[in-house]
């Protein structure tokens, strides 16, 4: 990313996790604008429900011990005991989605999983 696409990308971040409607970026920016459409999906993923009467991401990691934050997922890939093997920030978020959320995984590099990557990684 540009110094301008990251100029852009932070009030962006910060108007899309406050709830601002207006969104917007200057024409001449796409990246931008795709990066704070990616994060506002990801918000909307991570308060969604997973499957009907499934948890959302945030019934667990919105507050507390458990919270989410852009440093546990720096904290990828890493070894994972109940798989065995050492896995990415995306498989986590599957493995989460389908045995605590009782959701569908998602396509590992899809728009809808790298939205959620994208969210996350603005959490502090």
């Amino acid at each position: 990313m540009t110094d301008r696409q990251l100029r852009w990308a932070l009030p962006l971040l910060i108007v899309s996790l406050c709830g601002g409607s207006a969104l917007s970026a200057p024409a001449d920016d796409p990246a931008a604008a795709a990066l704070a459409a990616a994060v506002k999906r990801g918000d909307e993923l991570f308060h969604a429900a997973w499957a009907k009467g499934g948890k959302a991401c945030a019934s667990c990691h919105a507050e507390g011990q458990n919270r989410m934050t852009a440093d546990r997922l720096k904290g990828y890939p890493k070894f994972d005991k109940a798989w065995q093997k050492v896995i990415t920030g995306q498989q986590k978020m599957n493995q989460m989605i389908k045995e605590r959320a009782g959701g569908e995984p998602l396509v590992l590099g899809s728009v809808d999983l790298n939205a959620l990557e994208a969210y996350v990684s603005t959490l502090r």
